[in-house]
């Protein structure tokens, strides 16, 4: 049971995801709303 809970980690997983979903907006709704 332990075990399971080592594989999952949500901190880590949620910052990692944050961090690339803010990356790609940067990347991709930025440009374009400066454009707008």
């Amino acid at each position: 049971m332990g075990k399971d809970f080592d594989l999952y980690r949500p901190s880590e997983e949620h910052d990692m995801l944050r961090e690339s979903v803010r990356a790609l907006a940067e990347a991709k709704i930025v440009p374009f709303a400066a454009a707008v």
